[in-house]
């Protein structure tokens, strides 16, 4: 048997926190936990992000892939670590997301307790 069927490709989903919040509760995270937005990186405007806030996860274009790669440290600490592959080409924020809850698991008001019976458990 002949498989013709297309290579899947990860539809993109849109960089909203209000739909990234409602795709990661339904896989699992809580409801207590959610996605916001940052306006900017001076002082005044970062007090405005909710507390605790445990990940940040930022789109940026890399102009130097390489160098940056280079740059990148491997000694950093993480529980959790998904490579992108060109199948998930257009996955990079939910695999943020994912990398984002995954490092964060644990007891306590700072971490986070997957519901059980979901995607993410």
């Amino acid at each position: 048997m002949v498989d013709n069927q297309e290579p899947f490709n990860w539809p993109p989903l849109e960089s909203n926190p209000d739909i990234f919040a409602n795709y990661m509760h339904s896989a699992g995270l809580p409801a207590r936990w959610t996605f916001g937005e940052i306006y900017g990186f001076e002082e005044d405007l970062l007090a405005f992000i909710p507390q605790p806030c445990l990940a940040v996860i930022i789109n940026a274009e890399f102009l130097k892939k390489q160098e940056d790669r280079a740059r990148g440290d491997l000694a950093v600490a993480n529980d959790y670590y998904m490579k992108q592959t060109g199948v998930l080409d257009n996955a990079c924020g939910v695999i943020a997301c994912i990398h984002a809850i995954l490092n964060n698991l644990g007891e306590g008001d700072n971490k986070i307790k997957l519901e059980e019976g979901k995607p993410l458990t």
